[in-house]
């Protein structure tokens, strides 16, 4: 069996970040709490949703009660910033080395499957990937273990062995779901945590640029 290459999209692949802070900053201003800067969300931002917008002041009912509307407001607000986005430095470079080494790559993420459908194809992401996974409703956002769940279906189904995969992504997801599946973890700095933040989740490798990320996977896959 080949390796997998796990890959999170938003903040990984999409240098997106700027988009993020802009949407989250519409939800806050529609709960009524005061805009964030980068800074502040890097230091605050977790997953499930709801326990990042009670930081931010939000009572837990409150939120559950308008997640629907809040994540429509979010993705308004999110594609039209996305507009001025890009693919990250050295992410297609990356991605051509691991195709010719017959590397299986996908896309994990958060981000609701049919927009993450249209940016990887626009992006022109679409060639390298064996397949892309997001979530298939805005509710399911807000819950936990959802990356986790697919990826060990996932696993399960293709044949991959745990010492034959890694993640990599920019939150506190990867680093505790390759702990929880026993695969490598890597995180990139940059996008929703800081990098001082990462280094309390210990993944195997924190990187800043994903020019890093080849050196690695030569010491630990032996590619060429």
């Amino acid at each position: 069996m080949t390796h997998l290459a796990v890959f999170d999209w938003n903040g990984t692949l999409f240098d997106d970040t700027a988009a993020t802070l802009k949407a989250t900053n519409s939800c806050l201003r529609s709960f009524g709490r005061p805009e964030i800067d980068l800074h502040t969300m890097q230091e605050t931002f977790s997953f499930p949703l709801i326990h990042f917008y009670e930081k931010m002041g939000v009572p837990v009912d409150e939120y559950l009660a308008r997640a629907d509307e809040e994540g429509s407001v979010f993705l308004k607000t999110y594609e039209e910033a996305a507009t001025e986005c890009a693919v990250m430095d050295g992410a297609f470079e990356l991605l051509e080395w691991l195709n010719a080494n017959n590397v299986h790559c996908m896309v994990l993420s958060n981000h609701l499957q049919h927009c993450l459908d249209l940016d990887v194809v626009n992006l022109g992401i679409a060639p390298y990937m064996k397949d892309i996974s997001g979530n298939e409703t805005k509710a399911t956002i807000t819950q936990g273990l959802s990356k986790q769940i697919r990826l060990e279906a996932y696993m399960k189904e293709k044949g991959f062995k745990a010492e034959k995969t890694f993640i990599i992504g920019d939150s506190h997801e990867e680093p505790e779901l390759a702990k929880r599946l026993g695969i490598l973890g890597i995180s990139i700095a940059g996008g929703l945590l800081s990098a001082a933040r990462l280094e309390k989740y210990k993944a195997d490798y924190i990187i800043r640029k994903l020019h890093e990320l080849r050196p690695i996977l030569q010491k630990h896959w032996n590619l060429a």
